[in-house]
Order: structure tokens, then C-alpha cells, then sequence
């Protein structure tokens, strides 16, 4: 009999416990407001800025086109928050560009390059100010639809309007109530952009990536005879030979209209070998000492890029350095030249009238350095202060040790045989060394 007593005691109590635990969940729940409301993208900024790309698949941009009504719809979201979502929820909006000044004051709203936008006229776009968010339900949607041929008459503008929670029967989140939209015109018009990049191994294969911005669909136009191909991406594509190739790609607008990008992609051939005497990668020395310090082979410097003691031999050498096996050198050494003033290395060849393709791939850089690649007509380079000017120069290519270590290049056409000169011109700071890896030529 005890027993049974004991037992329905335990029973008693577990379902007391339980009891008391639902009343807890209960009470804790009912301390949250029944609901509240706050405009959707406004958690990091209260910009919204339209013209932005969204890492989605079915919905990349933040805006639609009503072609029938020549309308932009940009969709916004009014969102609940609540433990139970029991009731309808009623939420009027307004306009409130009050906010707008102290944005632009602070800058937030000012351009990269400068720009302040302009408020949206009130003739140009309407709003839907009602929002009804179901029982159940925690999101309510609107449209700010903006015309379409204002936006196409005034491409290189930005507006703003404010837009915010005027009156809801729900309690509104003032810190999330207000949502300025940020709309740059020239995003209703597809940007199609590609850029390319050659292999040097593989001289005829082309790297491209499609950097384009508001475009639905594309079309690759090599130009080469082959099929266009209709990938985002087309990653590689093999040209059949040498020569000048216009490459289009024409992308759909998500209005319908096509707009095409085109860019001239030139397949050379490499002819250093032929026209450039000890092009590098590496270099070799002339052997005139022993050690990581000489001259260069084939090429020829002034006075001032001799700029090492050679004990040994007892005379100056410079321009070769035992980096990468070899590379040529420009060294304002303190110990003995200190900064390097119109130094130049280079050499002539005779190249047959035509289009050619002069580059260099740099190796390291120290110091400040103020560097010109130069092709000139004639066997002589200009000193560094006339480069630009000089009649004789057929191309130049001015850099410094802000440039990437990578191929730098140009093109330059020779309009009768004869003579040309292949070099640079440096001045550096006193212990500021350029080193460069190899220099080019193609046609």
C-alpha cells in the first residue's frame, strides 16, 4: 500500500514539474511585444543602393523591369518581428528626405569620385505607402517604381529618396524604420566588359573573364571564323595564328536591348631571338670579373650604371646582377655613384617596317626609382628628360616601383627599316635599385 502511495506521489510531482516548466516558457515568451516592424536592409546601413549585384542565381539584381509600363520595380520588404505572428499587421509608409543633408555632409552618400546625388523628383516614381503583413505571415512587400526613359535621359546621375515607417498598428522599430534608396540611372543599361590575358607558352591560347554588370545574357565573337559561344564565362579560347583579332561580346539588357563590348586582342610572334641579343631570363654577363656583379652581355650602358668597385680587376663594372641566374641592373650605390642620374642601358637593332610589340618583365624594385622603357629611331636613346618630347622616340613606356612585377608592354609601329634603339632610362635615389628580368619583342 505504501508503495503505491510513493508512486502516485512521483507521478504527482513529475507532472507539477512539467506543468510549472510550460508556465516558464510561457511567461517568457509573452515578454516580447506581440509584433514589430521595420523596413527590410536596413541592418548594416540604412543605404540601399539599387545599382548593387546580389550573389544570387535567380534574382542577381535589386530591381525589375515592367516593360509593358516602361517601369523600374525596386522590390522593399517590410518585416515582423514576433514570438507568434496571432495578428494582421497594417504599416503605412512616407517619404522622409530630411535625413538625406547629413548623409551627404558625412559623406556616406558622396560618390568615389566626388559625386553627390540629387533627390528623385516626385513626378519621376511612385510608391506603394500601404503595406498589409497577414496573420502568419512576417514579411509584407512594395514597390518603388521609378520611369524608365528618366533614368535613360539622365545616365550619369544618382538619386536618393527616404522612405520610412510613418504608422503601423504594430510597434515600429525607429532604428530600423528608415531606408534611403540609392539609385545610380546608368544601371538600367547592360555593361558588357571583358578583360584578357595571353599565355606566353601557349601563344595562341587567350584567357577571357567576363567582367560585366547588369546583363542577362552574352555572345562571344572571336572573330576568327569559329562559332559564337553563348557561356558567361568562355575561360579559354585558341586563336588560329598570328594576327589582329576584334573580339565582341554582346550582352541582353534586362530591358531586352543588346549592347556590345568590343576589344582588339593581337596574337603576336615572338621574334627576340631573332632581333634582341641576349634578351634575358636570364641575362648573361660579359665576363669581365668573376662574381654576382658585371656587365651585361650584348648591351650597352653609360658611365654612371658602373657603379661597383671591383677590387680584383681594379674597374667598375654593372648592370648584370646574379639574381634568377641573371637580370640587369640599375644600382645607385652608395659607395660609389650614389643616385643614378639618366642612366641607360640598351642596344639597336634594324627591324623591318611594321607592328611590333616591345615588353619587359621587372624583378625587384628598392627605393624610389623614376624608369622609361624606350623605343627610339637611331642608335642612341634620349636622356630622360626629353623621352616624351623627342621626335625620334617611336614609343615609350614611363613606370616605377608602383607597377606590378608582371609583363609590361606596348606597341609601336616602324614606318621604314632601319635602325632602332631597345632600352631604358633610370634615375633612382641614392641605394635605389631597379632589376629587370627580360625584354621582348614580337610582331
Amino acid at each position: 500500500m505504501k508503495k503505491m502511495i510513493y508512486r502516485a506521489l512521483s507521478l504527482l510531482l513529475v507532472i507539477l514539474l512539467h506543468a510549472c516548466e510550460y508556465k516558464d516558457i510561457y511567461d517568457a515568451g509573452s515578454e516580447y511585444p506581440v509584433d514589430k516592424v521595420y523596413i527590410a536592409g536596413t541592418y548594416e546601413s540604412i543605404i540601399y543602393k539599387v545599382d548593387q549585384i546580389v550573389e544570387t542565381e535567380n534574382a542577381p539584381f535589386r530591381y525589375k523591369i515592367d516593360v509593358e509600363n516602361n517601369k523600374v520595380l525596386i522590390p522593399l520588404g517590410i518585416y515582423r518581428s514576433s514570438v507568434w505572428s496571432n495578428n494582421d499587421v497594417s504599416v503605412e509608409l512616407g517619404i522622409d528626405n530630411d535625413t538625406i543633408p547629413a548623409l551627404i555632409d558625412s559623406e556616406e552618400l558622396v560618390g568615389e569620385d566626388g559625386t553627390i546625388p540629387e533627390i528623385l523628383p516626385a513626378d519621376k516614381y511612385r510608391l506603394d505607402t500601404e503595406i498589409h503583413i497577414a496573420k502568419g505571415e512576417d514579411l509584407g512587400q512594395l514597390n518603388l517604381t521609378v520611369d524608365i526613359p528618366f533614368l535613360l535621359d539622365n545616365l550619369d546621375k544618382r538619386y536618393v529618396l527616404g522612405i520610412r515607417i510613418l504608422n503601423s498598428n504594430a510597434e515600429i522599430n525607429e532604428k530600423m524604420s528608415l531606408i534611403v534608396v540609392d539609385i545610380t540611372a546608368g544601371f538600367i543599361e547592360p555593361q558588357p566588359d571583358f578583360t584578357f590575358e595571353m599565355d606566353e607558352k601557349k601563344p595562341f591560347e587567350v584567357s577571357f573573364s567576363n567582367k560585366s554588370v547588369f546583363c542577362l545574357d552574352y555572345e562571344w565573337d572571336f572573330d576568327d571564323g569559329s562559332s559564337t559561344v553563348n557561356e558567361k564565362e568562355p575561360q579559354k579560347h585558341v586563336f588560329p595564328g598570328v594576327g589582329i583579332y576584334n573580339v565582341k561580346l554582346t550582352s541582353k539588357g534586362t530591358r531586352g536591348n543588346l549592347v556590345t563590348k568590343e576589344k582588339v586582342v593581337h596574337i603576336w610572334e615572338d621574334i627576340t631571338d631573332i632581333y634582341i641579343k641576349n634578351g634575358g631570363n636570364p641575362f648573361q654577363k660579359a665576363g669581365l670579373v668573376s662574381g654576382r656583379v658585371d656587365c651585361l652581355k650584348d648591351w650597352t650602358c653609360t658611365e654612371n650604371v658602373l657603379s661597383t668597385y671591383n677590387s680584383s680587376k681594379k674597374i667598375y663594372v654593372g648592370g648584370y646582377q646574379g639574381d634568377n641566374g641573371g637580370v640587369m641592373d640599375f644600382y645607385a650605390n652608395k659607395a660609389t655613384t650614389g643616385a643614378l642620374e639618366n642612366a641607360k642601358i640598351y642596344q639597336t637593332t634594324d627591324l623591318p617596317e611594321g607592328a611590333y610589340y616591345a615588353a619587359f618583365v621587372p624583378f625587384s624594385f628598392v627605393g624610389k626609382n623614376n624608369c622609361y622603357f624606350v623605343v627610339t629611331k637611331g642608335v642612341e636613346l634620349p636622356d630622360i628628360d626629353d623621352v616624351e618630347s623627342n621626335p625620334n622616340v617611336i614609343a615609350y613606356l614611363h613606370w616605377d616601383e608602383t607597377i606590378e612585377i608582371t609583363k609590361q608592354g606596348m606597341e609601336f609601329e616602324v614606318s621604314a627599316s632601319g635602325p632602332v634603339t631597345i632600352g631604358f632610362v633610370v634615375s633612382n635615389d641614392e641605394g635605389g635599385r631597379v632589376k629587370i628580368k627580360s625584354v621582348s619583342l614580337a610582331k
